[in-house]
């Protein structure tokens, strides 16, 4: 009877089939260009402590505090967005900021921030602040809640973007035009010089003409250590990014349109400077969070 069975099991009865559910490995993939899913997994994170809250909040309001007073001592109505820089720290601090009010982040390093868009919230607003090789586009170009690139300079970029952007994304990926404004051989970004103008024009044109998915948002620079330090003098590193802006927006077009390009720029070390020199979005890290750990340390 056993036997008999174990032959011939008795059939089961057949059951509605079930929609099929995302691969586990979907999440470990920095390569698809479909939206993450599981958008609300930080769960996965360990909850901030009582303290470190309470410690990023007091600084957060002390570097929101300056911003306010910069832009006001210039008599300006509307006060740049502050861009938290997360790099090399934990998700759990993420979490924190944010419990403080925080939604913008700002990370330099692509799979780290691949990992954490994966596990926190979706209402983070994130930021690309880093240097961007060209074959790390397609990982960074899905994630549903990137808001910003910072740091693009090439057309190649631009349309390696644009091809990996997730379909459901509902609206352009804004990015910022990085420009090499203290000309250090160390810095990414576009040259200044004025017989480089051409190039800039070209790429802003390429962009607004040919990558729909993308939004021309603005310039961005990285000022030299010096020109961040000095005191009392006007940063020659803004000076020039406001020149430039100026600049690409009559050549554009824009400024008859009444369209205008924004300005990122702006650090811990420099960011009241940049306040009073026009900036749009100001990237403080170390104010807020603390010193970084070394990357290699980090194991980023």
């Amino acid at each position: 009877m056993r036997l008999l069975l174990r032959s011939h099991p008795r059939p089961f009865k057949s059951l509605p089939s079930l929609p099929s559910l995302p691969s586990p490995v979907f999440l470990k993939s920095a390569t698809l260009s479909t939206p993450f899913p599981n958008r609300h997994m930080s769960s996965s994170v360990p909850p901030p402590t009582a303290k470190r809250v309470a410690e990023l909040r007091e600084n957060l309001s002390s570097v929101r505090a300056e911003i306010s007073e910069a832009a006001r001592a210039v008599g300006l109505s509307n006060e740049p967005t502050l861009i938290a820089v997360s790099k090399l720290k934990p998700a759990s601090d993420i979490l924190a900021a944010r419990e403080c009010g925080q939604r913008d982040f700002g990370e330099n390093y692509v799979q780290e921030m691949v990992d954490k868009a994966a596990s926190l919230p979706e209402d983070v607003r994130w930021h690309f602040i880093g240097a961007l090789q060209s074959n790390k586009c397609k990982a960074i170009a899905p994630i549903p809640n990137l808001h910003s690139i910072h740091a693009l300079d090439s057309s190649k970029k631009a349309d390696l973007l644009q091809k990996h952007l997730s379909p459901s994304r509902t609206h352009p990926l804004r990015v910022f035009l990085q420009l090499n404004t203290s000309s250090e051989s160390s810095k990414s970004g576009l040259s200044v010089a004025p017989s480089t103008r051409p190039d800039l024009l070209a790429l802003a044109q390429h962009i607004v003409a040919s990558c729909a998915g993308l939004e021309l948002a603005g310039l961005m620079t990285i000022g030299s250590w010096e020109a961040s330090h000095a005191e009392g003098e006007e940063n020659p590193d803004f000076r020039v990014l406001r020149e430039c802006r100026d600049w690409l927006e009559g050549e554009l077009g824009w400024g008859r349109e009444g369209r205008r390009l924004e300005l990122s720029m702006g650090m811990s070390a420099d960011f009241e400077e940049a306040v009073r020199r026009g900036s749009d979005w100001v990237r403080v890290g170390t104010r807020i969070f603390g010193e970084r750990p070394k990357k290699a340390c980090a194991g980023a």
